[in-house]
Parts: structure tokens; C-alpha cells; sequence
């Protein structure tokens, strides 16, 4: 067996030669090569169901108005007829009609809706009040799927019902209704219930609302948007999702009082927004997550930079998101970068089977990333066919600054920093299934990540990491590398120790704030697998 220098004593000493500058940026995410799990719960689509208990009806008011009592809605109710193309993680893409519903909030035809019932629809059929002899078109005037709410606008000359908020924090015990076109069926439906509770959470694998209102007011697909009015015909909420706890359904609407703020900010365009109508999926053991991407926004940032309905979005600024199968990272990203500033995305697209990567609001499309196995495919590696790894797990250093997918059989793991002579520390990932073999051999694959401030000479940083002289029979020299994120060059060594190869990559990010080394030790084809893994997914997050 051929001895090296440990991986970490060589590190240690070359950074103590680059430490200057200071450190920064936020890049890379995972990437991922296998689809969505069928498991995956697509978003239950909330809206009110035929009514279990309906109160005794009531003449509606003749002439358009403000409704004053709950059985005045159901004119300024509206339903959706939303037609357009949508994929499917299951069937694939589909063009198809979905139903929703929404309700009037000014005379002019203005309307709220759910962002799931209307984005990426190519066209919007509107019906009022249950009424099937006249339909309407609608245009979208601003969207949120962060709060999964919309805006429509009904093309209509004539005055129109309206609907007023409800003024005051609904209560436990509240008594509510909900209107709508629940499975849809064109005729109007009212349910009733109660508030369950007022603050219940609002993260979802479609939306992330600081809480919303609990309710036993039945509601079923179909439902989204319409109202949940209180007695005096007052909107509390806007429905959005259903759930099921034990023997009991309970169903989510959004409070009043948040969906005023929203609403009120997409009648000039959209908000907290990228123009995707879509759902987180997590799936723990293949590794993948992200936004699954159903249908773009026409116009939108996502549309603009190529983002395609099938794509999984996997991270934003460097970001890996729906690791929880909510939509909560996604949007913290959005609501911390601010309306309009550029955001860093990487895109896993499964009918190309590529990890692209780019700027939103940026001029350029997003472009595929570096594959380093496709850029050697034509190296006769002598590499040991084998069974690919079971799954890959996400690893964070000690000081949070790192991030990197390795394969779940490297379950020896070094995260602790690397503490220079100064008293300084440096960020280190370190994964083997065996640390020791991996530093003193090349028996045993694995891979070291670090970054350090500045940018050196990049060459001067990958010989230092590079094998020593004379153990591997085949130095095949240096090669560009950009990803999209980061640039510099990669060297590759054949033939160490007899039969491994060895990969050294060292880049920097656009500002050259700091330069980021990846080392990694190949014995099989399933290795080639887990670097381009550590290529797709080194973060640089602090």
C-alpha cells in the first residue's frame, strides 16, 4: 500500500500561506439524479365542499353591493376555470382545466384568488355566482405563491357585488362559512363551522404564511380561494388548504388581516414572488429536494431566466430549499434579498438530466453546470465498476459556513475547523468511510472541502493539495473550470497508489472574496458519481 501526506497537515500549511482578506459569499446547492418519489403529497387544492349544514337561505341583494349578512355573498362569489399546461410529477405534462374559486373585493371586477388556482394558466374563464348562461376572461394582475394568494381582474363593464374584510382578530369559536365551487361543481355551495384556532402555522410544501385561521367549515378542491365569511358576510380568511388529523378534517384559511397587506401590494404587480406555481418535495433517501416546478408565470423571473415546468428548483443564493417539504427556506430567500435583487438558482432538470445554474433579474438564461465526469468520460480510469451509493447526505461544518452532499457510506466525517498558527479557524469538511485510510492511502475514497479568504494563484493552490511526486503514474495537468458561480481550474491525477485518481479543484466566486478547494480521492465508477455530487453541491452559505 502507497502512503501519501495527510490530507489535513497539507491543508493546514497551505493555508496558512493564503490567509488574508476576507471571507463571504453564498453559492453552490445540491444536485440530485433521480426523480420526485410517487410518495410525494402534491398540494391539496383548499376549497369549500358541498355544505354539510346550510343556513336557511335568504333573498341576495338585488341590486350590486357590499353583502351585510352571510347569506348575501354568494353573488360576489366567483368561480375559476383555469386552463393551461402543468406538469406532473407522476403523469407528466398535461394540458388541462382546474377549477378554484374567489370573490369580488371592488365593483370594477377587481378579485382574490389562490396563486395555485391562476399561475401559468394560459387562460382564466370566470362565472358568477353560480351563474353557468355567462362567463367572463380574467387577467392576472399580480401574484404571491410565497403567500399563495392572486389578484384578477374580471373584464366586465358593469358594476359588480362586493365583498368587505372582516375588521378585528377572528376568535376560537367564531362562527364561519364558507362559500365557493368546491370539486368543481358550478353550483354554489355554503358551509359552516367554527374557528379551531386562531394562530395555527402556515408552511406548507406550496406557501409560507406567518400563521393562518383553523376552521371546521368543510371545504374540498375547488375551493381555493373562496372566501370564509363571517355572520356578517365579512371575509376572515381566504381558504387555501385542507388537512386531516385523526377522525376529524380541519381546513386553513389565510387571516384577514394578512391577506389585506398582500392583496393590497399585488394590485400594482406581483409580490414575494418568482413566478412559480409548484410544491416542495423532500425525499430523505435519494437525497433530493427543492421546489418542484408545475407551471411559469409568463413574463415572470423564472420564465425569463428558462426555468421550464419539470424543473426542481434545489437551492437560491447557494441556499438548499424544501429540505423540510415546505416552502419556508424559499421564501425566506425571497422575502431577504427584497423585491427585484438578484438571486442565485440552481435548477435540477430531469428530462436532460443536467444541474443549471444562474442570476434571476440577471440577462443571461440559466446555463448547465460543470460535470466533471462528462469532462473526463473519454479517460480510461481503470476504475472498478460497482453498485452506485445508497443516497447522499447533506453535511454542514462546525462554524456553518459550509455545505456539501457526500455519499451516506462516508460516515466518517470531519467538520471541525482548521486552527492556524495565528489562533485563527478555517471552515473544513472532511468525509471518508474510513478518515485514516483516507489520509495516509489510497485505498479508501473520500474528500476534503475548505475555502480560505482572498485569491491566490490558483495553481500555486492545487499543487499544494496535489498528490506528491512520483505516486501516481499519469499527471493529466490543469483544466479551466466555471460553473456558472465560481471559476478557476481543476488537476487530475491517474494511476495513484497503483489503481485511484485524484481531483483537485480550486475556484473563486465572481467578487474573488475568498477561493474554495475540493480534493477528492476516486477508486469506482460510483466515486465519479459522488464528485460530481461535491462539484453540484459545495456551498459557501456564511
Amino acid at each position: 500500500m502507497t502512503s501519501r501526506r495527510n490530507w489535513v497537515i497539507v491543508a493546514t500549511g497551505s493555508l496558512l500561506l493564503a490567509a488574508c482578506g476576507s471571507s463571504g459569499g453564498s453559492e453552490n446547492s445540491s444536485n440530485t439524479t433521480v426523480p420526485p418519489s410517487a410518495s410525494t403529497p402534491a398540494p391539496t387544492t383548499p376549497v369549500v365542499p358541498a355544505a354539510t349544514t346550510s343556513p336557511p337561505a335568504t333573498t341576495a341583494p338585488a341590486t350590486p353591493g357590499v353583502a351585510t349578512s352571510f347569506d348575501q355573498v354568494q353573488p360576489a362569489i366567483v368561480q375559476i376555470i383555469a386552463t393551461g399546461t402543468i406538469r406532473d410529477p407522476e403523469i407528466g405534462m398535461a394540458t388541462q382545466a382546474g377549477s378554484g374559486s374567489g370573490f369580488i373585493i371592488d365593483p370594477s371586477g377587481l378579485a382574490v384568488t389562490n396563486n395555485h388556482v391562476v399561475t401559468g394558466a394560459a387562460t382564466l374563464e370566470v362565472f358568477l355566482g353560480g351563474d353557468t348562461t355567462v362567463s367572463y376572461n380574467a387577467t392576472v394582475v399580480g401574484v404571491s405563491e410565497c403567500n399563495d394568494l392572486a389578484v384578477i381582474q374580471i373584464d366586465t363593464d358593469d358594476p359588480l357585488p362586493t365583498l368587505a374584510w372582516f375588521d378585528g382578530d377572528p376568535t376560537v369559536g367564531q362562527e364561519v362559512y364558507a362559500a365557493g365551487f368546491p370539486l368543481g361543481d358550478p353550483e354554489y355551495t355554503l358551509t359552516r363551522g367554527i374557528v379551531a384556532k386562531a394562530q395555527a402555522g402556515g408552511d406548507t410544501p406550496w406557501a409560507s404564511i406567518d400563521f393562518t385561521i383553523e376552521h371546521d367549515a368543510n371545504i374540498q378542491p375547488g375551493n381555493s380561494g373562496g372566501p370564509l365569511v363571517g355572520a356578517d358576510g365579512r371575509v376572515v380568511a381566504v381558504n387555501y388548504a385542507t388537512g386531516s388529523q385523526t377522525n376529524q378534517s380541519q381546513f386553513f384559511a389565510i387571516e384577514s388581516e394578512l391577506a389585506q397587506k398582500v392583496v393590497g401590494r399585488l394590485q400594482e404587480g406581483d409580490f414575494e414572488s418568482l413566478g412559480i406555481n409548484g410544491q416542495a418535495v423532500a425525499d430523505p433517501e435519494s437525497g433530493l429536494a427543492g421546489v418542484w416546478v408545475a407551471g411559469v408565470a409568463p413574463g415572470s423571473p423564472v420564465d425569463r431566466a428558462g426555468v421550464l415546468p419539470g424543473d426542481i428548483v434545489t437551492s437560491l443564493n447557494g441556499l438548499p430549499i424544501g429540505t423540510d417539504g415546505t416552502f419556508k427556506t424559499y421564501c425566506d430567500v425571497i422575502r431577504t434579498s427584497g423585491e427585484g435583487r438578484p438571486i442565485k438558482i440552481e435548477v435540477l432538470r430531469f428530462d436532460t438530466q443536467e444541474v443549471l445554474r444562474g442570476d434571476l433579474y440577471g440577462e443571461e438564461p440559466i446555463t448547465p453546470a460543470f460535470s466533471f465526469a462528462e469532462e473526463v468520460g473519454d479517460v480510461d480510469t481503470g476504475s472498478t465498476a460497482t453498485v452506485g451509493y445508497s443516497g447522499y447526505q447533506t453535511l454542514v461544518d462546525d462554524l456553518g459556513l459550509l455545505t456539501i452532499n457526500v455519499p451516506n457510506e462516508w460516515s466518517d466525517v470531519t467538520t471541525s475547523p482548521l486552527v492556524l498558527d495565528d489562533g485563527s479557524e478555517l471552515p473544513l469538511i472532511a468525509a471518508s468511510s474510513d478518515m485514516a485510510a483516507f489520509n495516509t492511502s489510497y485505498s479508501i475514497p473520500g474528500l476534503l472541502y475548505t475555502v480560505f479568504p482572498g485569491a491566490g494563484d490558483i495553481a500555486d493552490t492545487i499543487a499544494t493539495f496535489a498528490p506528491p511526486g512520483g505516486e501516481c503514474s499519469t499527471d493529466n495537468g490543469l483544466a479551466a473550470y466555471e460553473d456558472g458561480v465560481f471559476a478557476g481550474q481543476y488537476g487530475y491525477w491517474s494511476g495513484c497508489g497503483g489503481g485511484a485518481e485524484v481531483v483537485v479543484l480550486a475556484a473563486v466566486p465572481a467578487d474573488g472574496s475568498y477561493t474554495a478547494v475540493l480534493a477528492v480521492q476516486i477508486l469506482s465508477d460510483a466515486d465519479w458519481e459522488a464528485l460530481d455530487q461535491a462539484f453540484t453541491s459545495f456551498n459557501v452559505t456564511g
